[in-house]
């Protein structure tokens, strides 16, 4: 119920290898300092436990369309705190166990929900273990174990597709794509990558996912390099999900994590005995781009000093530019096939493209670097 505060949850720097750890929020207000944003409050306690590093912390809105349910893993055990946001703050739910052959060991691993908040997902070299979870009361339940080839020397990431249909997996040599709808879930994995090899500089292979307001997932390296790695299609099966490998070449080195961020585009459960608000997601629905096989756009340089090109079959494209936070900064009808984003803060922006009839031709995440 605010249209300028952001709730920021994270460790202290002083607790990152100690044990207990605290998990604390700070509130943001992008509306302080004349626009430039104040911190309202910082290093507000949650809990203190023994817990993981940032990566584990994970959310999913709640059945009501408006709270947020915040979860956190306790470590060497099988329980997992849970708090919830609503207008009036941060309230610790409680720790909840759950019957598991795994316990919640420290390795790099990666915690998740599914995009439509149902089932939480958790990948380690131990396997992976997946947990219904209820929008409503905040509550696991029907534990399922999966053990599967992992790579010991590689990262464990976890992210599902737009539809929350198909599960994505990494265990630094490949990515696997599982089946969320099989009666099998074991038997519905494909491998829908193998690492290539690449050096960038480092081993550039697979490790946390996220995704992105485009539809696609980004995966982030068990190493320090400049590259990331892209889910260009991940509503669909096998291999046409389409990996591309190291598709993004960053200004900088990017160690390990990918940003960590909930599905802001799910909204209440309708006629669920939580949806008591009238808060309904947007009529505007977010889509994955899918691309017509005779036709296949690039959009290049990325990295970009400014100017931006595209290949198209259409002669006049109309293209739309949203920063990070999923604002509009620049929208035009271009007969050129060129855009100039010189004007805009150095940082990473997602060019989409329509033709002359509105069908949306493709999404792609642009890095602009000027220096």
């Amino acid at each position: 119920e605010s249209d300028s505060l952001y709730y920021l949850f994270h460790i202290r720097d002083d607790d990152m290898f100690h044990d207990p750890m605290n998990l604390m929020y700070s509130v943001l207000d992008a509306s302080g300092d004349t626009g430039d944003g104040i911190v309202r409050s910082k290093n507000n306690s949650i809990l203190s436990d023994s817990l993981y590093l940032g990566d584990y912390v994970t959310a999913t809105r709640h059945g009501n369309g408006r709270d947020w349910w915040i979860v956190v893993q306790r470590r060497y055990s099988k329980g997992f705190h849970v708090s919830l946001l609503t207008p009036k703050g941060v309230t610790y739910m409680g720790i909840q166990y759950v019957v598991s052959k795994i316990d919640n060991s420290f390795w790099g691993s990666q915690a998740a929900f599914s995009q439509n908040g149902s089932k939480y997902f958790r990948n380690s070299q131990e396997g992976l273990l997946m947990l219904d979870f209820d929008r409503c009361n905040g509550t696991f339940s029907n534990p399922v174990y999966l053990d599967w080839d992992s790579n010991p020397f590689g990262g464990y990431g976890a992210a599902t597709s737009p539809n929350s249909r198909y599960l994505y997996l990494s265990s630094g040599g490949t990515v696997q794509q599982y089946d969320l709808l099989s009666a099998d879930l074991a038997a519905s994995m494909q491998v829908v990558a193998t690492y290539d090899g690449t050096l960038s500089p480092n081993p550039a292979n697979f490790f946390q996912m996220m995704p992105g307001p485009d539809g696609k997932i980004y995966i982030s390296t068990s190493n320090s390099n400049i590259a990331l790695h892209v889910i260009h299609h991940p509503n669909e099966p096998g291999l046409a999900c389409n990996v591309e490998q190291h598709a993004i070449i960053l200004p900088a080195r990017n160690i390990y994590f990918v940003p960590n961020f909930a599905n802001y585009n799910l909204y209440d459960i309708p006629g669920s005995a939580c949806d008591t608000l009238g808060i309904n997601a947007p009529m505007v629905s977010i889509t994955t781009p899918n691309l017509s096989k005779e036709e296949t756009i690039q959009i290049f340089p990325n990295p970009t000093t400014g100017l931006v090109y595209w290949s198209t079959i259409h002669e006049e494209t109309r293209i739309c530019v949203h920063d990070l936070m999923g604002k509009i900064i620049l929208e035009q009808e271009d007969k050129n096939s060129v855009v100039d984003l010189g004007k805009f803060p150095d940082g990473l922006y997602f060019i989409t493209l329509f033709s002359p009839d509105g069908h949306r031709l493709t999404s792609k995440a642009v890095m602009l670097a000027k220096k």
